[in-house]
């Protein structure tokens, strides 16, 4: 697979995640389209860019031996974690989620020192937790399962 194929592969998808934002601009208030209309043609400009960019390098380049299956390997059990914690989260809450998704990562991540292991998880989940209850004022899921007291 050629170098580039993969900058390709993400200037298309790119274009398209641009496309479906454009698509929901008349719902915004007149008033309000400035700001988003100028970033999605900033986005669009620098995507181009890329695309063009990425095939042009495709036609100049040769073929590099690449380690696709190897990486896949280890990008789709990740992907299943998201999924798990992400129905997790409903069941038992952000903070208890959060943090066994957290252990469960830096534990596949091979992180071998456990002190460092739970102390990151649990203080990073907390000062996110009251980050974006107190100041953003988000109400993240307690869970069905269990409620915890916060």
């Amino acid at each position: 697979m050629k170098k580039s194929f993969a900058d390709m592969i993400i200037g298309i998808v790119l274009m398209a995640f641009l496309t479906s934002l454009a698509v929901q601009v008349p719902a915004i208030p007149e008033v309000s389209r400035g700001y988003p209309l100028t970033l999605l043609v900033i986005s669009y400009l620098m995507t181009a860019f890329l695309l063009i960019k990425s095939i042009v390098k495709l036609k100049k380049e040769e073929k590099q031996e690449t380690k696709v299956l190897e990486q896949v390997k280890i990008i789709v059990p990740y992907c299943l974690m998201i999924v798990v914690y992400l129905f997790l989260m409903g069941k038992i809450g952000y903070i208890a989620s959060t943090v066994v998704f957290m252990v469960a990562s830096l534990l596949y991540l091979k992180l071998k020192n456990k002190i460092v292991l739970a102390t990151l998880s649990v203080v990073l989940t907390l000062i996110l937790y009251f980050v974006f209850t107190n100041f953003l004022t988000v109400i993240l899921p307690r869970g069905s399962w269990f409620n915890i007291g916060f």
